[in-house]
C-alpha cells in the first residue's frame, strides 16, 4: 500500500486542478481578462456612421431596444457598443437604420449565442475544467512569478541533473518559461488554500470525507484513485489511517471548483465557456482545399483591382490563417441561425 502512495505523491506532483483540465489548457491559456474572442466577425463595414435616426427623440438608456432569444438588449449596452465600434462617431443605437441595427445586434449577441451553445453541448466536468482554470489565471495574475524566480528554478534543476548524471536532456529555458511560471503559481495558489484545511474522513454512507465542508462522496475518492493508480486502488482498499491522505489528494481540486464558482461572476463564466465553445468548432470544422483556393483567388483578384504594389504571399504561405478565417465564418453563419432577434420599438 506504501508504494501506491508513493505513486499518488509523485502523481500529484505540481498541482493540476483536476484530470480533464490538462486537456484543456492550451485553449484556455490567456483566456482570462481577454475580451471575447468572437466580437468583430460580423462585417460592419457597411454601416452608415452618417445615418439619420429613424425615430424623432432617442430613448432612454435604461430602455429595452431589442431581445436576442429572450434576452433583453439595454440601449445603455447597445449605445456603449456602437460608440466603441465607430470609435465614438456614432454613439446613440436609435441613430442606425433598422438593417444596421440588427447587424450591430447580430455582433452583440455572439458572445451570449456561443455561451447558450456551450451550455447546452459541453459536459459538467468540461465547464468545471474551463471555469477553474480561468480562476487559477485570474489569481496568478495578482501575483505573477517573475523571470528572475522562473530562472532560480530552473538553474537548480539543470544543477541537480548534472549532479545526478541525468541523460534526460532539460529544454531551452525559453522554451518552458511560461509553462514553469504557471506550474510554480499554481504550487503557490494551492499552497495558500491548502493552508489550514479542515480534512474530515466520515466513510459512511456513500460519503468519504468532508474538505472545508465540502462532502467528497465515495465515488469521487474512487475516480481520483482509478486516474491516479490506474486502478490498483479504491477507496475500500485503502487503509483507515491513510484515508486522510486520499482526501488531502482530492482537496486542492476541489478548493479551487469551491473557489471558482464563489468568485467568478457570471460574465467571466459566459465568456470562458463562449471562447471555449468557439475555439473548440472552429478547430473542428472542416473547410475543403477547393474553397481555400477559392478564398485565395479572391485575395488576389481583389489585390489586382485595387492596383496593390504589396506582394500577396504564395498559396501554402496563407493556406493556414485563410482555413482558420473560413471556418471561423461557418461557426458563426451557423451561429446566427440560433438567433432571433425582435427589435423593440
Amino acid at each position: 500500500m506504501k508504494r501506491i502512495f508513493v505513486v499518488l505523491v509523485t502523481a500529484m506532483g505540481m498541482f493540476t486542478v483536476n484530470a480533464s483540465a490538462d486537456a484543456l489548457k492550451n485553449s484556455l491559456t490567456n483566456m482570462m481578462n481577454k475580451k471575447d474572442t468572437t466580437a468583430g466577425m460580423v462585417d460592419l463595414s457597411r454601416l452608415d456612421v452618417n445615418a439619420r435616426p429613424q425615430q424623432p427623440k432617442t430613448r432612454s438608456s435604461k430602455a429595452v431596444v431589442a431581445t436576442v432569444n429572450g434576452t433583453k438588449i439595454i440601449k445603455k449596452d447597445a449605445d456603449a457598443y456602437i460608440n466603441k465600434r465607430t470609435n465614438g462617431e456614432v454613439k446613440d443605437f436609435d441613430f442606425l437604420p433598422k438593417k444596421q441595427r440588427i447587424r450591430l445586434l447580430q455582433e452583440m449577441s455572439i458572445s451570449q449565442l456561443a455561451a447558450d451553445m456551450a451550455a447546452k453541448e459541453l459536459t459538467d466536468q468540461e465547464k468545471t475544467a474551463i471555469s477553474t482554470r480561468v480562476w487559477m489565471q485570474k489569481q496568478a495574475s495578482k501575483n505573477p512569478v517573475t523571470d528572475a524566480q522562473v530562472r532560480e528554478v530552473y538553474d537548480n534543476l539543470k544543477k541537480r541533473a548534472v549532479e545526478s548524471n541525468s541523460t534526460h536532456p532539460i529544454p531551452e529555458f525559453d522554451k518552458i518559461k511560461d509553462n514553469m511560471k504557471m506550474q510554480m503559481a499554481e504550487k503557490s495558489i494551492v499552497g495558500t488554500l491548502m493552508k489550514d484545511v479542515n480534512i474530515t474522513v466520515i466513510d459512511a454512507n456513500m460519503i468519504a470525507g468532508s474538505i472545508n465542508g465540502i462532502f467528497i462522496s465515495i465515488d469521487d475518492a474512487n475516480n481520483a484513485l482509478n486516474a491516479v493508480t490506474k486502478g490498483k486502488a479504491t477507496w475500500a482498499s485503502v487503509p483507515s489511517a491513510d484515508k486522510e491522505r486520499v482526501l488531502k489528494m482530492i482537496a486542492p481540486g476541489k478548493l479551487v471548483e469551491a473557489a471558482a464558482k464563489k468568485d467568478l461572476s457570471a460574465k467571466e463564466k459566459n465568456t470562458a465557456l463562449s471562447n471555449y465553445w468557439m475555439q473548440n468548432k472552429v478547430m473542428k470544422t472542416k473547410v475543403s482545399d477547393k474553397e481555400l483556393r477559392s478564398a485565395y483567388e479572391k485575395i488576389k483578384k481583389a489585390s489586382k483591382k485595387a492596383k496593390s504594389k504589396e506582394i500577396i504571399p504564395e498559396f501554402e504561405t496563407l493556406k493556414n490563417t485563410l482555413h482558420m478565417q473560413i471556418a471561423k465564418e461557418k461557426v458563426l453563419a451557423d451561429l446566427m441561425k440560433t438567433a432571433k432577434i425582435k427589435l423593440i420599438k
